[in-house]
């Protein structure tokens, strides 16, 4: 299975403090069959300021060590970018991290703040679409505009956006009411992919088989194994061709 949605570098971002912290859910995630994993820090203006170079440099020293210990994992970078007018900038001055590519576009990881969707953001998706940049929706069933009535994801969705859900939300990591609005977006068959949006390895662990397996019991085993297989190598073959 393909991760393309982890907070695993440390001291980055609200994921893993210390090297020993990132080593412990690298190791979580080989043992709970993950085979590859593109790591994505967030990008949230003004609280975490990342950057294609300060990500880059927390990936090195944790492939340093995967790769010292001879690890059974490939791992590559991007980021989970939070809504702002500055990702207009890092298009224009090719800084904007990608996660992958998909039907001939480029795919970013886009967040918008858990209380709401943002005003103005068809238009950025829009502007990024001219661009041939293509938007996948970081967990929408944890969004309390999503939450309270599901429709309003509809626009974005019929704009060509892709949605991710959280296998934690499938599982009941989260709460009832986003598992509920996980498996209706898995109904109208609108989730593209389930990563896992891990952060540690207690609560939010790097793992995707459970939520695999409530998927499976929703949509099918074929639907299922594309979310968390199929459709996420096809999107991260950039990072590891």
């Amino acid at each position: 299975m393909i991760d393309l949605h982890c907070h695993l570098l440390p001291g980055i971002d609200d994921g893993p403090k210390t090297l020993e912290e990132s080593l412990a859910m690298v190791n979580h995630a080989i043992n709970a069959g993950i085979t590859k994993f593109v790591t994505t820090p967030h990008i949230t203006p003004g609280r975490y300021d990342n950057s294609i170079e300060t990500i880059k440099s927390a990936f090195n020293l944790l492939k340093e060590v995967v790769d010292n210990n001879q690890l059974a994992i490939e791992m590559a970078f991007a980021a989970e970018v939070r809504f702002d007018p500055v990702i207009v900038d890092m298009v224009n001055n090719s800084s904007l991290p990608l996660l992958g590519e998909y039907e001939g576009e480029k795919l970013i990881l886009l967040e918008f703040p858990h209380s709401h969707i943002p005003a103005g953001c068809e238009e950025l998706i829009k502007w990024l679409a001219d661009k041939g940049i293509r938007v996948l929706i970081a967990h929408p069933e944890r969004n309390r505009s999503v939450l309270s009535n599901i429709e309003t994801i509809t626009p974005l969705v019929n704009m060509g956006c892709l949605l991710q859900i959280t296998g934690g939300s499938l599982t009941g990591v989260f709460n009832e009411t986003a598992k509920d609005c996980a498996i209706e977006l898995l109904k109208r068959g609108w989730v593209t992919i389930i990563a896992s949006d891990a952060h540690n390895v207690r609560a939010r662990c790097p793992e995707l088989e459970p939520a695999r397996q409530v998927a499976a019991s929703i949509v099918g085993e074929e639907s299922a194994n594309k979310m968390v297989r199929d459709i996420p190598d096809m999107i991260s073959q950039m990072h590891f061709n």
